[in-house]
């Protein structure tokens, strides 16, 4: 990692740990340790966006999660948390920024071309995390299967969600929730794609029309690391243990696949505040 790959990191860190504050370009310029009249354009040559552009990126980000998933929060309210002095100002943005207006987006959201919108260059994080060998117990989940495009995930979360609301079955107050990919989403066609989304249980569940079945989490000894933050890179923290602590280990891996257990949601907490742990089944 370069000088400037540290000080551009440590600012987009910086914006999303205060994405409800004043951010100006004196302000960042003195966290990157840059002078003001030169780090506009090192931040645009360097991830290809503009500084303020991006800032507002990582607003609307949050505001669109909790448009998506927190459906009984008020546009009004999102609108004002993210910055903007009315629901106006704060739609003409948003459908700027994503070909659909708040209100169209909460009711149906355009995932695909959303993720669009974030392809940009971010300097490359620095992996040291720990791994811990952890005992776990055989745990039963509800589950339902995304098949195709990964950008569209959240269109089956959605129905989980739903689901989970309908039925209490696996509330997710008092429920851990994981999500189980059983392949690399850059390596795999879309059309070959899947992704489990998953809740415990504590009996079997009925038939239903969302298409949620029973299933398992196997017991065994797992290889366990922390990612915090955003799910964007957790592929970074994942690569991290096949590629740099099991060639070190004296671990095999088991058969199944690796998966996640998410601590808390992008629509309850700020980006940053992320945490997820990632298992890997030994044997």
């Amino acid at each position: 990692m370069t000088l400037y790959d540290q000080k551009l990191q440590r600012v987009c860190e910086y914006i999303q740990q205060h994405l409800d504050d004043e951010l100006d370009l004196n302000t960042l310029s003195q966290v990157a340790s840059l002078s003001k009249f030169h780090f506009h354009r090192i931040f645009v040559a360097n991830t290809g966006v503009n500084l303020m552009k991006f800032i507002q990126l990582c607003r609307l980000k949050r505001a669109s999660f909790q448009l998506a998933f927190s459906t009984d929060t008020k546009i009004i309210d999102i609108a004002l948390q993210s910055g903007f002095d009315s629901p106006e100002a704060f739609s003409r943005a948003f459908k700027r920024s994503f070909d659909q207006t708040p209100s169209a987006f909460r009711e149906q959201p355009h995932w695909s071309s959303w993720h669009e919108r974030f392809v940009f260059s971010l300097p490359p994080r620095e992996i040291m995390m720990n791994v811990s060998i952890v005992e776990r117990a055989e745990e039963k989940i509800a589950f339902i299967s995304h098949y195709g495009a990964p950008e569209r995930v959240f269109e089956t979360a959605a129905q989980f969600i739903q689901w989970r609301k309908e039925t209490g079955l696996s509330p997710i107050a008092k429920s851990r929730t994981y999500g189980i990919p059983y392949s690399d989403p850059e390596q795999t066609l879309s059309d070959e794609f899947r992704f489990d989304i998953a809740g415990t249980i504590t009996a079997d569940i009925p038939e239903n029309t969302y298409g949620v079945s029973t299933g398992t989490l196997p017991k065994g000894n797992y290889a366990m690391i922390r990612h915090l933050g955003s799910h964007d890179n957790i592929k970074d923290s994942v690569y991290y243990l096949y590629r740099d602590w099991l060639p070190q280990s004296v671990r095999e891996v088991g058969d199944f696949p690796v998966f996640f257990h998410y601590h808390n949601f992008i629509h309850d907490v700020d980006e940053c505040d992320l945490i997820t742990d990632i298992y890997l089944l030994l044997k």
